[in-house]
């Protein structure tokens, strides 16, 4: 079993890296100002924020990544005081949807970077992040949409071939879960009373290196992880080798594999005097 701070790593050196084709986009679309990273992971975003400029709060609901995100930002937990407001910080707290430690109507943005697939409760999560918003602040919302990007392919059939035995699917109760679309994102941001502006998908491309993505499943992270980590060593063993051939062949010049990617966005407006 991978200890969680190997899973950290494992998380920055594979998935971290898809994670992170969104970013871009989302900084773009949110307004300066004091900036809200929920789930903010090793702090990628973060840190891509406050050196645009903003001051930044992030927040992961586990220690280790809260650890990674205060080196990576070079923060601790301290409140900024009234003096230093009108200078880039940053604060990394140790927090989850949907119990943020933060006052109604206190941050300009939200950036919200494939978390709302993971809780258990989507709909009084971004409820929270509506309460968080100023009047008139942003927040951008990204999950993934059913099928999972490119790569999944190439793991299945690699798993496939090595005769692993799958994980039973986690799937939320039905009366929670909502569709994993443009328009099923942008229906819970509606139930809050945001404004919906963008609701549409995101796609770019994810170059990684055979060994980096296989690090990432050995780390044990997200299902493709979880379903590693409950092989036997010989099932293991043939997936490893498995992946690496595979990875071999489809491999680009560079010795990096490109694959499709796609999430979903939605960018809502709270609004004015709500």
């Amino acid at each position: 079993m991978a200890s969680w701070d190997e899973t950290v790593q494992a998380y920055e050196r594979s998935f971290g890296t898809l994670c992170a084709g969104t970013v871009d986009r989302l900084l773009g679309d949110l307004p300066a100002g004091m900036l809200l990273d929920v789930g903010c992971g090793t702090g990628g975003l973060a840190l891509r924020a406050r050196d645009q400029g903003r001051s930044v709060t992030a927040v992961d609901a586990s220690p280790e990544m809260v650890a990674r995100a205060r080196e990576v930002l070079g923060a601790g937990h301290r409140l900024v005081h009234e003096d230093e407001a009108s200078a880039p910080s940053a604060r990394v707290l140790e927090a989850a949807l949907p119990d943020l430690p933060l006052e109604a109507g206190s941050v300009d943005a939200v950036a919200a970077n494939f978390v709302i697939n993971h809780v258990a409760r989507p709909a009084d999560c971004v409820r929270e992040i509506a309460r968080v918003l100023r009047p008139g602040g942003r927040t951008g919302m990204t999950i993934w949409p059913p099928g999972g990007g490119g790569w999944t392919e190439l793991v299945g059939d690699a798993f496939e071939s090595a005769q692993v035995i799958a994980l039973p699917p986690a799937r939320l109760p039905r009366e929670l879960d909502f569709p994993r679309s443009p328009e099923g994102l942008a229906g819970l941001a509606r139930g809050t009373g945001l404004e919906i502006l963008v609701a549409q998908e995101l796609r770019w491309e994810w170059r990684i290196a055979v060994e980096d993505l296989l690090a990432g499943i050995r780390g044990g992270v997200a299902t493709p992880g979880a379903t590693y980590l409950a092989q036997s060593p010989a099932v293991r063993a043939r997936f490893e080798e498995e992946l690496r051939r595979r990875g071999r062949a489809a491999a680009g010049p560079e010795g990096l594999l490109t694959f499709a990617s796609c999430a979903v966005y939605v960018l809502a407006r709270r609004r004015d005097g709500r």
